[in-house]
């Protein structure tokens, strides 16, 4: 009689295993299937593990400090600063609008935004990154909203090359560092 209680039970467990072992199969093809979407449609959008002097998204055109400050001061020039809010606050390139950065962001609502900006002159686009690793996706983006390739740069070397040469900034950073010079 122990046997056949033993056997009962062994019957009863055996469609619940099986149950959850399927469960556990769809939800891990599920989660495979999710992350190779993400990773296929973030493609060539975040910057690649590089070695040390390699520049991400060499795709991306860029274009110098001295170039750009001639074209702002002509009004040739839209500038984009890809920090976040607080940064931007704090310091960015005199008439630069702010356009964060974030690859978690919809990117539909970002590509509102972007689309917003006129394709009639040169668009820079820069971040506080050595090798503008915020920015140039940006790039990329604005190429695939059907922008001018001539027209949408990054800037080479971002806001610490334009504040090494000593062009202008704004922000309440900068406010800080010209009360204390004075």
């Amino acid at each position: 009689m122990k046997l056949a209680l033993s056997s009962e039970k062994q019957e009863m467990k055996s469609p619940w295993m099986i149950g959850l072992l399927l469960g556990a199969l769809v939800a891990s093809a599920s989660a495979a299937q999710k992350d190779s979407k993400g990773a296929a449609s973030d493609a060539g959008r975040k910057a690649p593990a590089l070695a040390k002097d390699q520049e991400p998204f060499p795709q991306v055109p860029r274009i110098e400090a001295e170039e750009v400050q001639k074209l702002a001061k002509d009004g040739k020039v839209i500038l984009v600063d890809t920090d976040d809010s607080e940064a931007y606050a704090a310091e960015h390139i005199k008439g630069a609008v702010n356009v964060a950065f974030d690859p978690t962001a919809d990117a539909r609502a970002q590509d509102e935004t972007l689309s917003a900006l006129p394709g009639d002159r040169m668009i820079v686009f820069y971040c506080n990154c050595p090798h503008e690793e915020d920015s140039a996706p940006f790039v990329l983006e604005m190429w695939d909203l059907g922008y001018d390739r001539a027209k949408v740069k990054a800037l080479k070397g971002g806001l610490s090359r334009w504040e090494h040469l000593g062009y202008p900034l704004v922000g309440t950073d900068v406010d800080v560092k010209q009360a204390r010079a004075n």
